[in-house]
């Protein structure tokens, strides 16, 4: 009997965790699906090119780091927006709290001939340069939401709270992966570890110390090279005002197809509260905690109870559903072949 591929059983283990997730929002679809008599259709219509605008961006931001860097040139944007679906189906999806997203789009960055160290630190990149304009927009939406009223108490230090909590994330990657040694000796327990598990589990295969050092060494000097030039920072850094942004309008377009129309900024901070929450919880896309910390936070804000769960629960089924229809098929295709986007005739990416 012939045992499956290692592609076979990472394509089946993938679609057992896309039937779980949506096993475990089905009660939200069917919610979903009652509330849409009281939805305006024509806006709520502006979910799908605001979702594909915000995956674009997502893209950009990881790519325009890389183009800084001397990689991807002439990548054509239908390729671009491919991938950018790709990726944010693979961190939305898979578990572990984006741990295994980052692992396949390094995977996938490695066959466009991107060494695994730069991928990884383009990725790191965008989250951090994500955090900070995240940062910057949550105090604008606190110092907004301070000057009108239009914030409890609560709204406003869970607003204050996580825009320290990035700001600390980001200082604290940057000021670990300028370590050395400390990188070193994380390698070891990373390696170590990696081993016990292989004995547990009766793997006969060795791992080479060598090549996770040099691994590290590699997050170390890329993470010189973007302290020396910080320029290759700015335009991912852009780019990352608009995923935030449009992110947080998918929410106050749910809420404004059921006639309610909330102040941005209170929007902003919820969606902020949520995607933390998301980031802590590590099952897939954060269902179920992403959900009641959104509707908390608006609830604490002054919205409507009733009307608020039905636009969030009708807006996370729809974008659920949207994440695996745009990206199941790309994903799935790079699985399969393990084949990178061709190159053009100039050795661009086509």
């Amino acid at each position: 009997m012939k045992w499956p591929s290692f592609k076979t059983w990472i394509s089946i283990i993938t679609a057992v965790l896309v039937a779980v997730i949506i096993w475990q929002a089905w009660p939200n679809v069917v919610d979903a699906w009652h509330s849409l008599s009281q939805v305006n259709l024509w806006i709520f219509a502006l979910l799908l090119p605001v979702q594909l605008a915000s995956y674009a961006a997502t893209g950009e931001s990881l790519f325009s780091f890389l183009r800084a860097r001397g990689e991807l040139r002439g990548m054509h944007p239908l390729t671009a927006m491919r991938m950018s679906l790709e990726f944010n189906f693979a961190n939305h999806m898979l578990p572990s709290g984006g741990a295994a997203g980052i692992a396949y789009t390094s995977w996938k960055l490695s066959t466009l001939g991107i060494a695994a160290s730069r991928g990884t630190i383009a990725q790191l990149a965008k989250f951090g340069v994500t955090f900070l304009s995240f940062s910057i927009m949550l105090a604008v939406a606190g110092i907004h939401l301070l000057i009108s009223g239009g914030g409890s108490t609560s709204v406003l230090w869970a607003a204050a709270g996580i825009g320290v909590l990035a700001l600390v994330g980001v200082t604290l990657g940057v000021w670990i992966f300028g370590r050395r040694r400390l990188l070193h000796r994380a390698a070891g327990v990373v390696l170590r570890v990696a081993r016990w598990g292989m004995r547990v589990l009766r793997i006969r295969k060795t791992l080479e110390a060598v090549t996770l050092v040099r691994f590290v060494d590699g997050l170390h000097l890329e993470v010189r090279e973007i302290i020396a030039q910080p320029r290759t920072l700015v335009t991912p850094f852009l780019w990352s005002f608009v995923v935030n942004a449009c992110d947080a309008a998918l929410f106050w377009i749910a809420l404004a197809s059921f006639g309610v129309y909330p102040d941005p900024a209170l929007v902003f901070v919820a969606y902020g509260v949520a995607t933390v929450a998301s980031m802590i919880i590590v099952t897939p896309n954060g269902v179920g905690a992403y959900e009641v910390v959104m509707v908390a936070t608006f609830v604490s804000g002054g919205l409507d109870p009733s009307i608020t769960i039905a636009a969030i629960v009708l807006a996370r089924a729809v974008l659920l559903l949207g994440t695996i229809v745009f990206g199941w098929g790309f994903y799935q295709h790079s699985v399969v072949t393990a084949k990178a986007p061709g190159l053009s005739r100039r050795g661009t990416v086509a």
